[in-house]
């Protein structure tokens, strides 16, 4: 039986949450690098909060073409979870993605499972990301006449 569902009770539809932002820390000498990364390798976009977020004092938000962001804390104390991770579709992108991470230095294992090829990298304060996409189409052998 699914959670929250009742045998004798149909399902109902409900509103399922969309995420909207994730939060990041990073070591307090490390934020520029961190944008770097954010903007010219993964593709977000630097965004400024409204009136009532610029009172917390300096912002360091991105924002994704769904909408989705990313903010960074800055964190004296900063230490890369060991499991936690940032997951983020890239759809046919992904390899123009990980060309870009490559080229800059950064490591990118690939699997493939659930349809999917996700590929893991860590970004410059040491936080693990998975960037998802579709696997490549397998070409066919070309057969060669001898």
């Amino acid at each position: 039986m699914t959670p929250g569902h009742n045998a004798g009770t149909p399902p109902t539809l409900r509103l399922v949450p969309r995420l909207d932002h994730v939060n990041l820390g990073v070591p307090v000498d490390g934020l520029d690098r961190e944008a770097t990364f954010l903007v010219d390798l993964l593709g977000y976009r630097r965004v400024e909060g409204g009136p009532e977020a610029q009172a917390f004092g300096v912002l360091w938000w991105f924002e994704g073409d769904d909408g989705s962001q990313i903010h960074l804390s800055a964190d004296p104390e900063h230490r890369p979870p060991a499991r936690a991770h940032t997951a983020v579709r890239f759809g046919d992108a992904l390899d123009a993605t990980l060309d870009r991470l490559r080229r800059a230095g950064h490591e990118c294992g690939e699997i493939a499972f659930d349809g999917d090829r996700h590929a893991f990298t860590r970004d410059p304060a040491g936080n693990t990301w998975e960037l998802i996409g579709p696997v490549p189409a397998v070409s066919p052998a070309t057969s060669v006449n001898t």
